[in-house]
């Protein structure tokens, strides 16, 4: 169950053959474990590598200072942590554990290997990250514009079509690992106010807590509440498909073969 999680979330636009995910096993410069609540990283570090999640939460956030964050996004299994601060010298983010976790740790030379040999996955991150950037933009526009009852709803919302792709048949009963201070900076309210949402959600017959679980007790309502729009993300798209077709996949090789050769 645990390995077709992530395998999951890497098919979701394509699917990964044999030899691609023997490439991404040889990535890794190791595997690690974090307990639940250890730093994995830190914003403001050199960056240097990346990481593929294979158990776990993962989030990521952004220090505004003692004792003030914000936490911007949720990683979960077959999601690759740290892959945003790429793009800078530096780390964007600080990754903590949101639950026990073990990721792949990948060096930044190890990742470019990676995608000479696989370079469908540049394709497929591609997308990936534009998926990514929507529910972002869906949940900026939630915590900006709506109000408590409607942010932690979209909360709940996000993560059950995010965990129903990772485990189909998934139902109504979702994992919730997040403590009552998470899910605060996750929505933009204080702690004390998540506390009663949460209760406004139970006595409205939305949801229930049971331990580390939520159990949605009307899905329908729950989305009606929180006003995300309802994303269809493409299977296989026949662009991305096109382009991935093995002439075009060689001809890629060969320019990553150049570039980091």
């Amino acid at each position: 169950m645990i390995d077709s999680m992530w395998l999951r979330r890497l098919s979701e636009f394509i699917e990964p053959t044999t030899d691609e995910l023997a490439a991404l096993e040889d990535a890794a410069l190791s595997r690690r474990v974090f307990k639940r609540n250890q730093t994995i990283s830190l914003q403001g570090q050199a960056v240097k590598e990346v990481y593929f999640l294979r158990q776990g939460w993962v989030g990521s956030s952004l220090e505004l200072g003692p004792e003030r964050s914000q936490l911007v996004k949720i990683f979960l299994p077959g999601d690759f942590p740290g892959l945003a601060s790429i793009a800078l010298e530096r780390a964007a983010a600080t990754l903590v554990a949101l639950t026990d976790v073990t990721v792949d740790v990948i060096p930044l030379d190890h990742l470019a290997r990676f995608f000479e040999r696989a370079p469908r996955f540049l394709f497929a991150l591609l997308v990936m990250t534009q998926q990514e950037r929507v529910m972002l933009m869906d949940q900026l526009t939630m915590v900006g514009q709506s109000k408590a009852l409607q942010r932690l709803a979209a909360l709940i919302v996000h993560m059950h079509r995010r965990l129903s792709v990772l485990r189909p048949g998934t139902g109504n009963v979702i994992e919730w690992p997040l403590t009552q201070q998470r899910v605060a900076e996750a929505a933009g309210l204080t702690s004390v106010h998540v506390n009663r949402v949460f209760r406004e959600l139970t006595e409205r017959g939305l949801i229930a807590r049971e331990g580390r679980q939520l159990r949605l007790l009307d899905i329908e309502a729950l989305s009606r509440l929180s006003g995300l729009p309802e994303r269809h993300f493409a299977k296989e798209p026949p662009w991305l498909v096109k382009c991935c077709e093995p002439a075009t996949v060689d001809a890629a090789a060969g320019h990553l073969n150049r570039c980091f050769g």
